[in-house]
């Protein structure tokens, strides 16, 4: 399988031309569909996976029974694979509510079509998961001993956290970047695919992302 990475870049700088050229050859695009959904399911492990190579001390623990971090290459693809059904569940939930509601009936245009919108997790993975392994590696640095020890003050202790909650901030702050980007894209894609205007199109998207929200708390990812 190959990527015609073209079509790829103009999800980026030009989207809706980008959706209507894929609408409209559904065929020769719907396997680079199914392709960016696996890759984005791969990627997506990248954020945890700093939570598996770097143990914290168990002081951060202490007095807490039920701590439910990744630690296990297990726990990377339980994941990855919770991430690709997330994905095919989405799409089904967004392609017979929107055929319901007057949206285009060809499934693979559809799929085709939405799991283009997966081109922006590529980016937003890969930023997040080097911040959240400055962010982790900052944190596991910090012996818990020293916080609580009464001869050190505030100021000493925020020298020390500041790097940690740094980049805290940062991974909030192109999160919530990325998401915006995301649903802005997204809810370009129902608009050109399923001829929707953009209130419906919005509303349909939020609908299906509680749906899909619904996958992560019964499988607990």
């Amino acid at each position: 399988m190959s990527f015609d990475l073209n079509v790829i870049l103009r999800v980026i700088t030009s989207p809706n031309s980008a959706f209507v050229q894929i609408r409209d050859n559904e065929e020769k695009y719907f396997v680079q569909s199914i392709g960016l959904l696996a890759v984005s399911s791969v990627l997506s492990v990248l954020v945890i996976l700093p939570f598996v190579m770097i143990p914290l001390s168990d002081a951060y623990f202490k007095g807490v029974d039920d701590v439910d971090l990744p630690t296990e290459g297990a726990d990377l693809v339980w994941a990855m694979a919770v991430g690709f059904l997330k994905g095919i569940v989405s799409f089904v939930a967004l392609y017979f509510i929107g055929k319901k509601i007057g949206g285009n009936t060809n499934w693979k245009k559809v799929f085709s079509v939405i799991f283009h919108t997966y081109v922006p997790v590529i980016p937003m993975m890969i930023v997040l998961s080097v911040l959240v392994f400055l962010m982790w590696d900052s944190l596991a640095e910090i012996d818990p001993s020293y916080l609580m020890s009464t001869d050190v003050d505030d100021e000493q202790v925020l020298s020390v956290i500041g790097p940690m909650v740094a980049y805290a901030i940062l991974v909030g702050v192109f999160a919530i970047a990325f998401m915006v980007w995301i649903i802005v894209i997204s809810v370009k894609a129902i608009k050109i695919v399923d001829g929707f205007e953009t209130g419906k199109a919005f509303g349909l998207l939020i609908l299906v992302m509680i749906i899909a929200s619904a996958v992560s708390v019964v499988f607990n990812v």
